[in-house]
């Protein structure tokens, strides 16, 4: 089963990502300070060894979607 969530880093912004849930070993929600200078709160996924994805979605929400 897949959650599908939206991106949040700046070179894929706004598109559709989809996770597998089993995959996925932590989820949190933090600050990142852009190269830009703008700051933003997203919510991070890992889910090694495939790597980790900024998402626009709450850790709320993502933790819904998990269940």
């Amino acid at each position: 089963m897949f959650i599908t969530l939206t991106n949040a880093s700046p070179a894929h912004k706004g598109k559709k990502v989809a996770i597998k849930k089993d995959l996925i070993i932590t989820v949190h929600r933090t600050t990142v300070l852009r190269e830009d200078g703008t700051s933003e709160e997203v919510t991070f996924i890992f889910a090694p060894p495939h790597g980790s994805w900024e998402v626009e979605e709450t850790f709320e929400k993502v933790m819904l979607l998990m269940k």
